[in-house]
């Protein structure tokens, strides 16, 4: 007789999904021509946006479903540009998002906080608005 094998359980990668997700979302990519990194690239072309993971956990102790904060930080040339990117990725985040997609299902998307700015790091000064979206996956 064998013992079975313990199988490790699936894992989402939340950050993986969302990314490409807003960069396949034609409304998305209408306004920031599919610049969503996960690392900002050398040579930046504005308007652009970041998606990084700040938190979480897994809801249960089996790792199954995922609870991933994100952020999302979007730049460009002009309040303006920045306002309908902003407005655009949280109805894709909160309406689109939600549904299967590769690499995993998505059961939930909540807008947390959302911060407009000026960001000095840039010469010309950039517009900046961050935004916070709680995400909810599981494979």
């Amino acid at each position: 007789m064998t013992t079975p094998v313990p199988v490790a359980p699936r894992v989402v990668d939340t950050l993986r999904i969302v990314a490409a997700f807003l960069r396949e979302d034609s409304e998305v990519s209408a306004l920031l021509g599919g610049r969503v990194y996960t690392v900002l690239p050398r040579d930046k072309a504005f308007p652009l946006a970041r998606l990084t993971r700040f938190g979480g956990t897994f809801t249960d102790s089996s790792a199954w479903l995922d609870r991933a904060e994100l952020q999302l930080d979007i730049w460009a040339d002009r309040q303006v540009q920045v306002s309908d990117a902003a407005r655009c990725c949280v109805q894709a985040l909160t309406q689109r998002l939600p549904g299967s997609r590769p690499g995993g299902v998505v059961t939930a998307s909540r807008l947390a906080t959302h911060a407009a700015e000026l960001d000095p790091d840039y010469e010309p000064v950039k517009h900046r608005a961050r935004l916070a979206v709680s995400v909810f996956a599981h494979p």
